[in-house]
């Protein structure tokens, strides 16, 4: 097919035009008037135009520009960051998927050449790399920061997604593909002193950038099925837990609630994590909140992507909080 200089063939000029005249405020009728075209050609050609990526279209939400809110979370949780994201839907997969395009946004802008990038596998970073999209990022390289965690849902889709972040960031990348959670702490040392689990966990520590979700309270269930076998262990659990942070489990001040089952989860250490020169934390949604603001509270997180909704809450809670 014949094209000008720039690549264009005489279709694609049409729908340039066609699309010009559209968005400049006319009507598909008036344009078909000027180009010389019917309507029903119009409407196809406007088609075209957004799917050749002539047209770029940004919806401007006010609810994620609320800058009292951002700059009052930014100063309660001492951030370097905060994004907000408005799903349209309910759903839970909705929000994991804007919430991925939020983070893999800024992860576009924060990474530089050379950068080692520790990821805490979950559904939601899942999200995170199917938006993350080319780049022309040079020498980064990727680490996983935790071991499976044994939900089958996750750990089937860890080596398609760090698959894709090769592809999207040029970069090398590092998996621990053992279990997160032992049944004794030998177990684990055997593991770890493995030459390829012991490279892969030296280079989490050294990531400059960690990115993560936090889990929900439910996510204690496959634990206590594999990892906690004592009965008053998992009450202790059940009460305590907000949720995990890496896949350690913390109460509400993020102290970690089974010294015994931390020190059999081979994933990166809350310290660790803390001292980290940028946190990423992407969570959003009512069953996180508690977790989050654990995260938040305690230094583990110093950009935050999350949504509106859940974000009102963070902001109730430690209004309230200060009030008492």
């Amino acid at each position: 097919m014949k094209t000008d200089r720039v690549g264009l063939t005489r279709r694609d000029i049409q729908a340039v035009n066609a699309a010009k005249l559209y968005y400049s405020g006319q009507s598909q009728s008036e344009v078909a008037e000027v180009l010389h075209v019917s309507r029903p050609n119009v409407s196809k050609l406007l088609t075209h135009a957004r799917e050749r990526g002539f047209v770029r279209i940004t919806v401007e939400d006010p609810r994620e520009k609320d800058k009292e809110l951002i700059n009052y979370l930014k100063t309660a949780f001492h951030l370097a960051e905060v994004r907000l994201v408005a799903p349209v839907s309910s759903k839970a997969s909705e929000l994991r998927k804007i919430l991925g395009q939020a983070g893999a946004a800024l992860l576009r802008e924060l990474i530089r050449d050379g950068d080692i990038v520790g990821i805490a596998w979950s559904r939601t970073m899942g999200q995170v790399a199917a938006a993350m999209g080319e780049t022309e990022f040079k020498d980064v390289k990727v680490v996983s920061l935790c071991g499976n965690t044994g939900d089958s849902s996750i750990d089937f889709s860890i080596s398609q997604g760090f698959g894709i972040l090769r592809k999207s960031l040029n970069a090398e990348v590092y998996l621990i593909e053992h279990p997160c959670f032992f049944a004794s702490v030998a177990a684990k040392q055997s593991v770890t002193g493995l030459d390829e689990v012991r490279r892969t966990t030296e280079m989490a520590i050294k990531s400059h950038i960690v990115v993560y979700t936090v889990g929900t309270k439910t996510s204690i269930t496959h634990v206590m099925a594999d990892a906690v076998s004592d009965e008053e262990q998992k009450r202790h659990l059940i009460e305590l837990t907000v949720g995990d942070i890496c896949s350690h489990f913390v109460d509400a001040n993020a102290r970690v609630c089974l010294p015994d089952l931390n020190a059999r989860t081979l994933s990166i250490s809350l310290p660790d994590l803390r001292h980290k020169e940028q946190k990423v934390l992407v969570a959003g949604g009512t069953d996180k909140l508690e977790a989050i603001y654990a995260a938040l509270s305690n230094g583990y997180a110093n950009r935050l992507v999350t949504d509106v909704v859940t974000a009102r809450k963070l902001y109730a809670n430690h209004h309230r909080l200060q009030s008492e």
